[in-house]
């Protein structure tokens, strides 16, 4: 960690810059109760990773996979905290370490500044594996852990993502259906991107650039993809301006 990474403003976590290559690169972001989630849903939209192909999808091998985890941030959809990742380095290597932290903060309540760096060998389009780093703000406590792109059972080339054998035929009238299938279901399961103050206890359409959240603390905002209902249960309300008039 660097000096000037202390710097780095709670509840607004910076994304590195995507590389010549167009791929994602890393974050850093203050993490603490603040930044938790509020309501945490297991469905969530994502972006598309830099090099992300339609014919990883029903691999069981690929992930989009958050950089910042969003229980960590409940931060959801800037393309540059996407990189593509295995399903055991998401589900397994990464919310191992993830959990941990999480832990610390609940029981402490601290403050952690927190960055993970995505690494690459060469101009593969797969990364090789990620390299997170956390140190509390306010005590002793630290994690400096290299979690590996790898999947049991799986073998593949990180430069295209391709399973060894395996022979990928994707077609652009398939790339069309697919998208349009999800679309449909993503309309009728009610799930939408919202915005959530935490300090007024409103939820806001997510970029909707809603003038009551204009000046509210970083720290105090969340985002989430879930149904309206899911945010009343919580006790949010809607905000007048943006979800009311939709």
């Amino acid at each position: 960690m660097n000096k000037e990474d202390f710097d780095i403003i709670e509840g607004n976590p910076q994304y590195f810059e995507l590389d010549n290559n167009g791929r994602s690169n890393g974050a850093i972001a203050i993490i603490s109760k603040n930044t938790l989630p509020l309501i945490t849903k297991k469905k969530l939209k994502y972006t598309e990773p830099s090099n992300w192909n339609k014919a990883f999808e029903n691999k069981k091998l690929f992930e989009k996979c958050h950089i910042i985890a969003y229980s960590l941030s409940a931060k959801i959809a800037n393309p540059k905290n996407i990189f593509i990742g295995t399903v055991k380095l998401n589900k397994s290597y990464m919310k191992k370490v993830e959990n941990e932290v999480k832990k610390h903060i609940n029981d402490k309540s601290v403050k952690i500044l927190y960055r993970v760096n995505v690494k690459y060998k060469g101009t593969n389009k797969i990364p090789i594996g990620v390299l997170i780093e956390a140190q509390s703000i306010d005590d002793s406590y630290s994690v400096c852990r290299f979690c590996y792109n790898i999947q049991r059972g799986k073998n593949f080339r990180y430069s295209n993502g391709m399973i060894v054998g395996e022979q990928q035929i994707w077609s652009k009238v398939v790339q069309t259906v697919a998208n349009k299938i999800a679309r449909k279901n993503n309309r009728k399961s009610g799930y939408i991107n919202y915005t959530i103050n935490t300090k007024t206890k409103t939820f806001h359409l997510y970029d909707n650039d809603c003038k009551q959240l204009q000046n509210a603390e970083p720290k105090n905002i969340q985002e989430t993809t879930a149904t309206e209902k899911d945010l009343l249960a919580v006790g949010l309300k809607y905000c007048k301006n943006c979800v009311k008039d939709k």
